[in-house]
């Protein structure tokens, strides 16, 4: 049994490790998995990451399981190209390559994935606080159309959390206690075994916190439970159950005067309107995998979730839904003459059916019916891509994505508003890998990215009726490297999409409820860079290693009628995350500074700015004896 004690000073954002995958990053990997077990686990994963003609980013649950970590922003922090910024609890803003910048809140422009299955409703919308990342085995970052395997299309990509199992963990019982400032306390366990033929492993996770802010308090209990039966050595199922209770105030947007002058605050409307968002959500997975030896590997699966939402805002929003999933993927390899050729083809079928009821709200109850309606959405994806090895080292890579995606809206106290659209579209796919040497490989790749508007974009008011939106097409252009220099690890890609309809969020006039539309032109283009070095490696047992995670962003508009070339709003130019580990037996000091500067307008017009800041933190841990470990950030 393990035990993991932390105490927090602040709850301010922590700089998080995770190493990026690269061509022979195994030396990074195993000064933090120390088991077999553990490198199983991963061995799956870094095959895949290895493999891809991009940018892709492999995260161990070890590179953060020592920190005080809510969100992706805590998970990911090292993982460049990839943005979180926080609103409440887990929720906020997820940005990889610039997607979803129109969404101030929840999940868009990214797939989020649990065990193998989407969390994000057939129509793109999704929650964060459904997932706990101290569930999870380990995290693959598939940026843009490196999520090509999950069957995405969409700009950012596809986020993969693998569930924790019995056969991925090192102990049968584990159990975290944490406690820190603003009211915050964390219980978290495990229990697990391996029984052969069968394992079992059930998790749960109790959490309280008052918050920074005023209105922030959160009150939330999971539980996980992940089972496994091997009928046979070519055969396995797997079967898994998620439940969340949660209950979280909003605190809101507040002034840039109001922020610096009492950032403690919370807006008035959230205090007085008891703005909140609890939800009580079900999700049950099961996948099973046919081995065919030769002939490669079929894997089929399917999930169910029911969600129940209370979210009281400007609006009283009472909202309950039912996800199904359904995937099949064949993976095959063979010979063609003397080129090597492996291949994947799938597809996934997702359907939601939601009811939403939105009321007034008077002073935080429920008030008045303004609109009650069925939205039923659909989604087809089917994908296929080939991969030949057409030289020594190097390999082509194609593939193709089609996309079929329905909206069906019902408005049950007015049927002339009902209304029903279809978005479709392929999506293809080239690159080229190439490994000169064994630690290093190169990239490059041109993709298609689509994106179909969500139900919130076409019932923007929160009333009946759909707004005209369009998809969001792209065209993105990638190419970078990585691996290992000696005593220095790197990952490096640049990357340029055009985009044609992106979404943005802006009011024209005061009598145009809608604030989302299509831009025209819009282009996104940008660097992310990790570096890792390796000072001082195990010298009379001490190691000093600098490590740096850096993101260039450049997105604008290209000659709008309006804007011009400005750039859009939301995202600032430089953000970067730096940090200097020393570790010394059981003992590990890690100063740390998180920065963002540059230009980061808050309005299309580029007239206001919000300011660049630095954030320095230090973090500090000792394993007592083994099995016992405290921490403090």
């Amino acid at each position: 049994m393990r035990n993991i004690l932390f105490c927090a000073a602040s709850l301010a954002p922590i700089v998080l490790s995770c190493t990026p995958a690269s061509a022979d990053d195994a030396g990074d990997r195993d000064e933090i998995i120390v088991t077999d077990s553990r490198r199983d686990a991963l061995a799956e994963a870094k095959a895949y990451a290895e493999s891809r003609p991009g940018n892709v980013d492999l995260v161990p649950i070890e590179e953060y399981s020592q920190r005080y970590a809510v969100s992706l922003r805590d998970a990911l922090a090292f993982t460049p190209g990839a943005v979180m910024q926080t609103s409440f609890g887990e929720d906020g803003r997820l940005s990889v390559r610039g997607s979803g910048l129109t969404q101030n809140y929840h999940l868009r422009g990214v797939e989020l994935i649990l065990n193998g299955v989407p969390i994000n409703a057939a129509d793109g919308f999704g929650d964060f606080q459904e997932m706990d990342l101290l569930f999870a085995s380990h995290i693959n970052v598939l940026k843009g159309s490196n999520a090509f395997r999950t069957g995405s299309s969409s700009l950012g990509g596809a986020i993969e959390i693998e569930g924790a199992s019995a056969k991925s963990v090192d102990d049968r019982f584990f159990l975290r206690a944490e406690g820190g400032s603003f009211g915050t306390s964390r219980l978290h366990g495990h229990v697990a075994k391996d029984f052969g033929k069968f394992d079992a492993l059930v998790a749960g996770t109790w959490q309280r916190q008052d918050g920074f802010r005023d209105h922030a308090q959160q009150r939330n209990e999971r539980l996980y439970a992940n089972f496994g039966y091997d009928w046979s050595d070519s055969v396995e199922t797997r079967f898994g159950v998620y439940l969340n209770g949660i209950d979280q105030e909003i605190a809101g947007s507040v002034s840039l005067a109001q922020a610096l002058t009492n950032p403690q605050g919370a807006g008035a409307m959230n205090i007085s309107l008891d703005q909140q968002r609890d939800m009580n959500t079900q999700r049950a997975f099961t996948t099973t995998r046919f081995d065919l030896g030769g002939a490669g590997a079929i894997t089929i699966g399917g999930s169910f979730a029911h969600k129940d939402l209370y979210h009281p805002i400007p609006i009283f929003l009472l909202q309950q839904s039912e996800d199904y999933t359904g995937f099949a993927k064949y993976e095959g390899a063979a010979e063609l003459g003397s080129i090597p050729l492996t291949w994947d083809i799938g597809m996934r079928y997702r359907f939601t059916d939601l009811d939403s009821q939105v009321y007034g709200n008077f002073g935080g109850a429920q008030g008045p019916l303004f609109s009650s309606s069925n939205q039923q959405s659909s989604r087809l994806e089917t994908y296929g891509e080939l991969r030949a090895g057409v030289a020594p080292g190097l390999e082509a890579i194609a593939g193709l994505t089609y996309v079929r995606t329905v909206r069906d809206f019902d408005d049950l106290l007015n049927d002339a508003e009902d209304d029903r659209l279809v978005f479709k579209e392929p999506s293809p796919r080239f690159g080229l890998l190439w490994r000169p040497t064994q630690t290093l490989q190169l990239f490059a790749n041109v993709s298609a990215s689509y994106e179909p508007p969500t139900f919130g974009d076409l019932t923007q008011s929160g009333v009946a009726g759909f707004t005209p939106i369009k998809a969001q097409d792209g065209l993105t252009y990638e190419f970078g490297g990585r691996g290992t220099l000696g005593a220095l690890s790197f990952e490096a890609a640049f990357f340029h999409a055009d985009l044609d309809g992106e979404f943005v969020a802006f009011t024209v006039t005061p009598n145009v409820p809608a604030p989302i539309f299509n831009a025209d032109d819009t282009v996104h283009q940008g660097v992310e860079l990790y570096a890792r070095l390796a000072l001082v490696d195990d010298w009379n047992g001490v190691s000093i290693k600098p490590r740096i995670a850096y993101t260039w962003n450049d997105f604008h508009f290209v000659n709008d009628a309006t804007f011009g070339d400005n750039r859009l709003a939301g995202m600032p130019t430089h953000i970067g995350r730096a940090e200097v580990e020393f570790l010394s037996g059981g003992f590990r000091l890690a100063p740390n500074v998180i920065f963002q500067t540059g230009d980061n307008f808050v309005d299309y017009a580029n007239t206001l700015q919000s300011p660049g800041h630095a954030l320095v933190g230090i973090e500090a841990s000792y394993a007592l004896r083994p099995g016992v470990e405290v921490f403090v950030d």
